[in-house]
């Protein structure tokens, strides 16, 4: 068993509960994520390619889940990208109440299938974890700030 000597040699800091929380959140909304766009893709094989406007879209939906994916993967972005992907997942949201409405570009949805169920899930799931990974990560900057004020 190794003998810590010097301040240096410690072990890393064991994470605070709101890094964990964050962490934590981050990670949801990108596997919520890639779950909306697993769904999208699989939707669009399967029966929207041959909608005009809607199969395309429901590409674009995956496509811009991947890129969010990514942007949550780099520290500096990952801000940037959980808000982007709280937009692609209300917007997917929106559209899906929209087409059981007055219809989304001529497409009017009926009937409730398990993959809208699935999509329903992971668009809520991913709004609602990236949404408090923005929410503690702001408190965090605010305490840091306050304190540095404080402090400095």
């Amino acid at each position: 068993m190794p003998v810590i000597t010097n301040s240096r040699d410690r072990l890393p800091r064991v994470a605070t509960r709101a890094q964990a929380l964050l962490v934590f959140a981050y990670s949801t909304g990108a596997a919520a994520l890639a779950g909306e766009g697993a769904v999208h893709v699989q939707q669009y094989v399967t029966l929207l390619h041959v909608v005009r406007w809607i199969g395309p879209l429901f590409l674009a939906n995956a496509a811009a889940c991947a890129a969010t994916i990514v942007g949550l993967a780099f520290r500096p972005m990952r801000q940037l990208a959980a808000l982007g992907g709280i937009v692609v997942s209300v917007l997917a949201l929106g559209g899906l109440v929209l087409s059981y409405g007055p219809g989304l570009f001529g497409w009017h949805e009926a009937g409730f299938r398990t993959s809208i169920a699935v999509a329903v899930i992971t668009e809520v799931v991913a709004t609602i974890a990236l949404t408090l990974a923005l929410a503690v990560a702001a408190a965090r900057l605010r305490e840091t700030v306050g304190r540095s004020t404080l402090y400095g």
